[in-house]
């Protein structure tokens, strides 16, 4: 901005904050393309692991999950029916997943 030495200092709230809002994007594009994006594999592991710390959620190549329990025999998780759960609405997709957590409890 050209300012003459006559013209008074604009008020703060008039200055242009256009830099700072393009480095916040360019910081926000830079930290999302370093991240992997979010897939049904990764976000039932999280759910899992979050019930169950001591569970280890084991991602397979073919799309499914298997569930590693201390002193108890692995469990695999269909990520797929669980996910067209899901699909339906926040409602089945509660019930699907809760029903997964119930499975997998150590009895």
């Amino acid at each position: 901005m050209i300012r003459l030495p006559c013209m008074p200092t604009p008020p703060e709230k008039y200055v242009s904050r256009t830099p700072q809002k393009i480095a916040v994007l360019l910081m926000a594009l830079a930290l999302f393309a370093c991240s992997e994006a979010p897939t049904w594999q990764k976000l039932l592991a999280a759910k899992i692991t979050q019930q169950y710390p001591d569970y280890k959620a084991v991602r397979k190549a073919d799309g499914s999950l298997l569930v590693e329990r201390p002193g108890l025999a692995s469990v695999p998780v269909d990520v797929d029916g669980i996910a067209k759960f899901c699909l339906r609405g926040p409602r089945d997709c509660n019930y699907a997943t809760d029903q997964m957590l119930t499975a997998l409890q150590g009895k």
